[in-house]
């Protein structure tokens, strides 16, 4: 069994920050209005920014069908976690998620059930170097919150 430990380093492949993004995006022709629309959806996260390209005839729907299909996805997964498909309550899940209701990252003191499983799941990301928990993207930091309306 081979174990990493001491034999690899940490790499952080992140998002782009607003500055790239909207240098990116201004190469694409997006005015400033859809640069803030898109940032808004979908922070720096490349594939969605090369989509929102794509889209850009059809920009406003295209975000807000991203929004709408990660929300079902969540609330899908939540019913599912709900009903006792996962072994960890839904208690515990919800708690972790109320923390972002207001903050887009929050400090890291232990990787509880809840959170792991939420890693597990592609909705939450741990960034050991600084020892912070985050939504994988924006799209999931908006699709989370407004979950906690829904509920």
């Amino acid at each position: 069994e081979a174990m990493l430990q001491g034999r690899c380093r940490y790499l952080l492949v992140d998002d782009f920050d607003y500055e790239t993004t909207k240098g990116f995006l201004k190469k694409y022709g997006f005015s400033d209005e859809e640069i803030e629309l898109t940032w808004e959806y979908f922070g720096g996260k490349p594939v969605y920014l090369v989509e929102a390209i794509k889209n850009r005839h059809k920009l406003r729907d295209f975000c807000d069908q991203n929004l709408k299909i990660r929300v079902n996805q969540m609330r899908f997964l939540l019913n599912n976690v709900k009903r006792g498909k996962y072994k960890i309550h839904i208690e515990d899940v919800i708690k972790i998620l109320k923390t972002f209701k207001e903050v887009e990252e929050i400090e890291l003191y232990e990787i509880n059930e809840a959170i792991e499983f939420l890693i597990k799941e592609n909705i939450l990301f741990v960034d050991p170097a600084l020892g912070v928990v985050k939504p994988q993207s924006k799209l999931d930091l908006l699709a989370l919150r407004k979950v906690l309306e829904l509920i």
